[in-house]
């Protein structure tokens, strides 16, 4: 669709329409109002919107339609004409979704009239943990807020915390503000949907700030480690739309994937090969197809490569990784000349679940990248496109913060879920003396809050966001064209009215006053609103791409890449207790589990075992038999810091000896559709992490598992429930 189509599908909805059109006080409670004008029986208005439901930041559009509903007015009901949101799709000149959406994204519909959310703000009047709150008002709640933040602030401002989501945008860039007045220390995130290792290997390689967009669409032979780009891993639509074109998009040329992982996710579905690894070996293998390169003079650039890297590749023992990894080297040596052969090769690596070595991995797989001479070219490794907002939060393992914090704020953040039990974060909640929560809903972590500050929803808001990923510098735009459903208040607002009672100097950062200078000339505010965005390809946000590190090796000649190390993984638990590695994943439907409370989300069957208002534990059929374990049966995961009760899934392709899971079950406090269903794979983990980024390893802890009972598995596939006793198809 070209701009001019879709800007006449938009014109009938400009931003000239007010909120509340109707211009009556009585009318302001009603949700959606729009002008009556505006609705017409029958018809649909599209809007560009943006989507929230994760970091990767597609572009929406919102079909808006005539509805009815039955309010209440002096005790008797009345029949009220509404405008309601009934569908969400991509946006088709958006760069990111290209007019695509996910299932997540069309859920956000549920997340916008979901009955659990908070109808404004609370205040704790029980004991912290017990999620017991009262209803207080706006006035009160900021006053408390204010008085408890400049208690903190005069005695130590460093005593302030502010764990925030890894979007950069509008919202980012005014929590930096806010708390460069208070002077306190910037915001954190410690999420482990911000993929750290992928930025971390990215900078320590090429110098470049941000994930590098991987150009799948004009490759001809992928080799993917350890990335489930199709599945939760970075920007799923974007990548999706790239695998298409990969896939059919060019007039007879297929793409030929090979995907090598520990678990026969989406994307090892979708493969044309899946190399089965065990948990950690990705660095191993990694390196043997690098050696094979050069051994068969295969490598294109190996003057891009470090010296010292290159004579490592060609010293490394190839049988190391064939024990390691399981992999005969006949077949890693044909990958290696398939790799080497193609016109146009990429390596696609990342840590969808992060190991004590997956930085080295990822960082192995770049200097693969440099061998075959594909970085910064079409079909190869290309640099992040530039942030035209700046405010992104950094990545830091907040457990040491927190010990020591007296005010938190929580924005995009729930630790209670996502971090360990073993990490003591329940009892280190409890501890802090004042802790404020945005959360539209009573979260986990929001049931230690002191107050609630219900934020709006994405699609009540007004924000502008940067992409996680992108092929140009682009920017999301969402204005409010709705009322707003309950008396919640943007988290801007809140921020700048708790500035004001402190009588600090401080500025929010909104879409059109960091944006007006990205506009170039002869486009205008309203032609950005109109089309949901600023993007390069469109003529706005011009910016120098970012150039490749160079890879000195001897002093004065500039940063020096770092050396290849190809240690083995670490791992948590006495082998002889805790005989199978733990593989908990990011799931399609919840992520990281924020979506947990959207009923369509638990509607929606497993891509594996079809599972549906539940996530089951995935065994192999060799173990599952050896326990006597089947389908359905309930088991008891055990790790050395906690137990979990789930229903198995025997998985004809699950790796002998590991245990995977998918993560977004087993929330305490989310709502009617999400609490206390399920179980949380997260919270039996070691407190393990990645060395140098900090990250959590998700796959450092082993387990072992035991049957308990019988038990029944909501499956949607009928094949699965007839395949057999051990899932033998």
């Amino acid at each position: 669709m070209d701009r001019r189509n879709f800007f006449k599908i938009v014109s009938t909805a400009s931003t000239g329409v007010l909120t509340g059109a109707c211009g009556k006080k009585l009318d302001r409670y009603v949700p959606l109002l729009v002008a009556e004008r505006e609705i017409v029986p029958g018809e649909e208005v599209w809007r560009p919107a943006a989507c929230g439901e994760c970091g990767a930041g597609c572009g929406v559009i919102v079909r808006v339609m005539e509805a009815e509903r039955v309010v209440e007015r002096q005790g008797d009901p009345v029949r009220e004409r509404i405008a309601t949101i009934k569908k969400i799709e991509g946006n088709p000149l958006d760069p990111v979704s290209g007019g695509r959406l996910c299932a997540r994204g069309q859920a956000a519909l549920q997340g916008l009239y979901n009955p659990d959310r908070l109808r404004g703000p609370l205040r704790r009047v029980g004991p912290k943990g017990k999620a017991e709150f009262a209803p207080t008002s706006w006035a009160e709640a900021i006053a408390v807020a204010a008085e408890k933040l400049e208690h903190v602030r005069a005695k130590d401002p460093s005593r302030i915390l502010f764990l925030t989501g890894p979007q950069a945008g509008t919202r980012a860039l005014t929590i930096a503000r806010f708390l460069e007045a208070l002077g306190a220390p910037p915001a954190v995130t410690f999420e482990i949907s911000d993929f750290p290792i992928e930025r971390k290997a990215a900078d320590l390689v090429f110098g470049w700030k941000g994930l590098p967009v991987y150009d799948l669409a004009n490759a001809r032979y992928v080799l993917g480690v350890g990335a489930d780009f199709l599945g939760g891993w970075a920007s799923p639509v974007f990548y999706a739309r790239q695998f298409g074109h990969f896939r059919q998009g060019r007039a007879d040329l297929r793409g030929r994937l090979t995907q090598a992982e520990s678990r026969m996710s989406i994307t090892a579905q979708a493969a044309d090969l899946w190399i089965p690894l065990p948990p950690g070996t990705e660095v191993l293998f990694t390196a043997a197809i690098a050696h094979l390169l050069l051994r068969e003079k295969l490598a294109r650039g190996p003057n891009g490569v470090p010296q010292q890297v290159v004579q490592a590749f060609e010293a490394f023992d190839v049988t190391r990784a064939v024990r390691a990894c399981g992999v005969e080297e006949r077949r890693l040596l044909r990958l290696a000349r398939e790799l080497g052969e193609s016109e146009r090769p990429l390596v696609m690596a990342g840590a969808s679940v992060v190991q004590t070595n997956s930085l080295e991995s990822v960082i192995t797989a770049h200097y693969l990248n440099l061998l075959l001479g594909n970085v910064g070219k079409p079909g190869g490794v290309l640099p992040p496109a530039p942030e035209p907002i700046g405010g992104r939060p950094g990545f830091a393992n907040a457990l040491a913060l927190l010990e020591r914090t007296q005010f938190v704020f929580l924005d995009g953040a729930n630790p209670a879920y996502t971090w360990p039990a073993s990490t003591g974060v329940a009892q280190k909640l409890e501890r802090v003396e004042t802790l404020v929560s945005f959360a539209p809903f009573l979260d986990d972590s929001g049931a230690y809050a002191d107050l609630l500050l219900p934020d709006h929803h994405m699609l009540e808001a007004t924000a502008a966001i940067v992409p996680a990923v992108a092929p140009v510098a682009a920017v999301t735009l969402a204005t409010q064209f709705v009322e707003p459903l309950y008396e919640t208040r943007a988290t801007e607002q809140v921020l700048t009215e708790l500035a004001k009672k402190m009588e600090l100097t401080f500025e929010p950062a909104t879409p059109k006053n960091v944006l007006a200078s990205a506009l170039t000339e002869g486009q205008t505010w309203e032609e950005a609103v109109r089309q949901g965005g600023v993007w390069a390809a469109a003529g706005g946000v011009e910016a120098e791409q970012p150039k490749p590190r160079k890879t000195g090796t001897r002093r004065g000649e500039g940063p020096t890449a770092p050396a290849l190390e190809l240690s083995a993984p670490s791992f948590f638990g006495d082998t002889s207790q805790f005989p199978y590695y733990f593989h908990p994943y990011p799931s399609l439907q919840f992520g990281d589990g924020r979506a947990a409370n959207l009923p369509w989300m638990q509607e929606l069957p497993d891509p594996v075992s079809s599972a549906m208002w539940g996530l089951p534990v995935e065994i192999d059929p060799q173990n599952a038999a050896r326990l006597g374990i089947r389908t359905g049966d309930l088991v008891r995961v055990e790790s050395a810091h906690g137990r979990l009760e789930a229903p198995a899934y025997v998985h004809p392709a699950a790796i002998p000896g590991v245990i995977s899971m998918a993560i977004g079950d087993g929330h305490r406090h989310f709502g009617r559709y999400a609490s206390n269903r399920g179980a949380n794979p997260l919270s039996i983990l070691a407190p393990v992490w990645e060395k140098s980024t900090g990250a959590l390893a998700l796959g450092a802890t082993r387990v072992r598992i035991t049957r308990l009972a019988s038990g029944r598995l909501i499956q949607f596939s009928v094949s699965d429930r007839e395949q057999g006793p051990w899932g033998y198809r």
